[in-house]
């Protein structure tokens, strides 16, 4: 850190102009000069310490689709949602990062190791009209603000510094479920007698369970939006 030889040296400049030096403008010039060098360097040091001066942040996304937690065969998709705290929207998600994955990935769990860190990130979702859900991660971080400012500041550890990572889970509304565990806990208790009230419902229409299957054929994502919406209706779940 080229600042604190600085101090030094103009500690040293201003001890001798005032305490060595006797002619009357060469004692004000170079005590002065390093008095007020000195008081300027000090000052930096300071800003750069309480305000990261010299240093600015630059951010970068990042944006990959997710897939369903759930039976992959489902119609419909699920997200699971667990919110870190009270009133945060902070959460841990459970859903696959990789369409081919056998087990779905808990995300944004805080790393209790690092908590410094992991105060400093956050995760949440919204609702939305895309197709495929998404999860968009912006992570800011402080650099030199030029190499002038880090040969004066520099002590090879605060390049890259996480300032904040904010990640935004972007789920299609019409054809995902975004539940708690205990709401997929009261699904798997409760599916079976929903689906076998349809499925007597279907046997005694013959001509609504061809459309239903059709419907299933042709048009997916109008099946799975009317499965997500009977399971809402099923959970309580108002939009």
């Amino acid at each position: 850190m080229l600042i604190l030889v600085l101090i030094v040296i103009f500690m040293i400049g201003t001890f001798f102009g005032f305490m060595f030096i006797k002619n009357t403008f060469a004692h004000w010039l170079v005590g002065g000069l390093s008095f007020l060098l000195l008081a300027t360097s000090v000052g930096m040091l300071t800003f750069h310490i309480k305000d990261h001066w010299g240093m600015k942040e630059v951010s970068t996304s990042r944006t990959h689709e997710i897939y369903t937690a759930g039976d992959s065969s489902a119609a419909y998709n699920l997200m699971i949602k667990a919110e870190i705290g009270k009133n945060t929207n902070n959460y841990v998600f459970v859903y696959r990062n990789e369409e081919d994955a056998k087990k779905p990935d808990t995300n944004f769990t805080p790393d209790e190791k690092h908590i410094s860190e992991a105060v400093k990130k956050s995760a949440t979702y919204k609702m939305t009209d895309a197709s495929k859900a998404t999860v968009t991660t912006t992570t800011t971080r402080r650099v030199w603000a030029s190499d002038l400012y880090k040969s004066l500041f520099s002590m090879g550890d605060e390049e890259g510094d996480l300032v904040k990572q904010r990640s935004v889970v972007s789920v299609p509304k019409d054809t995902w479920l975004v539940l708690t565990q205990n709401q997929v806990e009261k699904l798997t208790k409760e599916a079976p007698a929903m689906q076998a009230q349809m499925a007597a419902q279907l046997k005694a229409d013959p001509a609504k369970a061809a459309e239903l299957a059709q419907l299933q054929k042709t048009n997916p994502e109008a099946y799975a939006k009317m499965q997500v919406e009977q399971i809402k209706t099923l959970l309580g779940i108002k939009d």
